[in-house]
């Protein structure tokens, strides 16, 4: 990937410097261990263009994405409650979905928005904040680029079912106008909030970084087939015609994110790497990362049993290479440009969003 320019270098090395002074320090995260980086890159078939896709919207599609950054900067920008959120419409399958913001959820970038600068760099969420948000500094330095990234990770409600983390159980919960029941929908959305929160205090963080981890948080945050199906009323799912074809689905959106995550450098590489490793120790103990991946190993795309949806367990205890992806964001493009990172979001996601009419 190609290097910030110096301008751009020049203004975070001083962020960072302020930061070390400042009597707000945060603490330098550091990056994950003994995951090895994987050498196979993977070149997919026809090429991703936001234009093009048509998950989206006309408007979404001439945006670029959902949300309308033009506007900025951000903070000058009087933004309404509930705004990164868009409403339900039509798809080709006959019913009506909304998007799931799988990277920074709508309720966080309400409270973003109303940020308090701390000076020296450093901006904290708001003391009326819920937990896991509440009060939470961070580096203001982050903000557009982690929004921008964020925009581009949404899945259709009517077809998510969520993994919740161990420390609440475990198992999956039905999102929001699924049909599936929601029970733990807010601790799964939790773990989701907390990375994000994680994210914004990293002061590693580029767009490309902030790209590929909410690619592969959505992922993650994608219950397998084996355990969605475990979910109440998941033969109810609203997207019926996903059940089956739901763990290959994943499998495409595993095989996109990885594709751009070796456009990335090695020490973005390990940004995410010690982000998607934090998210995994979240989740139950028989979740894991591929070595050399930020996502999980290959799993079984076939149904088990009765099982409302396709997916199994993983297929190999060795380092598996994922399928070509069926279409590739061209590498040619900047990952640490803000734009090109939000339409790889939308490209690495996409799997998990159907036609619109």
């Amino acid at each position: 990937m190609p290097p910030q320019n110096n301008q751009q270098k020049a203004k975070k090395k001083q962020v960072i410097q302020k930061n070390v002074a400042s009597k707000h320090k945060l603490s330098k995260t550091s990056g994950a261990g003994g995951i090895k980086k994987q050498k196979t890159v993977h070149h997919g078939k026809p090429s991703y263009r936001a234009l093009d896709d048509n998950t989206l919207t006309l408007v979404q599609q001439k945006r670029g994405g959902f949300f309308d950054f033009k506007p900025l900067p951000i903070k000058k920008k009087k933004i309404t409650k509930g705004a990164f959120r868009f409403e339900s419409n039509p798809t080709v399958h006959g019913y009506s979905s909304g998007y799931h913001e799988s990277g920074i959820t709508t309720d966080t970038t309400d409270h973003l928005w109303n940020r308090t600068q701390l000076g020296n760099g450093l901006s904290a969420f708001p003391s009326t904040a819920p937990n896991p948000l509440k009060g939470e500094k961070f580096y203001e330095s982050n903000v557009d680029s982690i929004l921008k990234a964020g925009d581009g990770a949404r899945t259709d409600t009517a077809q998510t079912i969520l993994s919740v983390p161990q420390v609440n159980g475990g198992g999956s919960a039905g999102h929001s106008g699924s049909n599936v029941k929601t029970t733990k929908q807010k601790q799964a959305h939790d773990l989701l909030r907390k990375t994000t929160v994680d994210m914004l205090r990293d002061n590693d963080m580029t767009p490309g970084v902030a790209s590929v981890t909410f690619g592969a948080l959505t992922v993650a945050s994608m219950a397998p087939g084996n355990l969605a199906s475990q979910a109440v009323d998941a033969k109810k799912i609203k997207a019926s015609q996903i059940k089956d074809h739901w763990e290959s689905q994943r499998e495409e959106a595993k095989s996109r994110v990885e594709h751009m995550y070796q456009t990335l450098s090695p020490k973005e590489q390990a940004r995410v790497n010690h982000h998607m490793s934090n998210v995994f120790k979240s989740l139950p103990s028989d979740r894991r990362l591929a070595n050399g991946r930020c996502t999980s190993p290959v799993r079984d795309k076939k149904r088990i049993g009765t099982n409302a949806l396709t997916g199994g367990g993983y297929v190999s205890s060795s380092n598996d290479v994922l399928p070509t992806p069926t279409h590739s964001l061209p590498i040619k493009g900047n990952m640490s440009n803000e734009e090109y990172a939000r339409t790889a979001t939308l490209y690495m996601t996409q799997p998990f969003r159907e036609r619109r009419k």
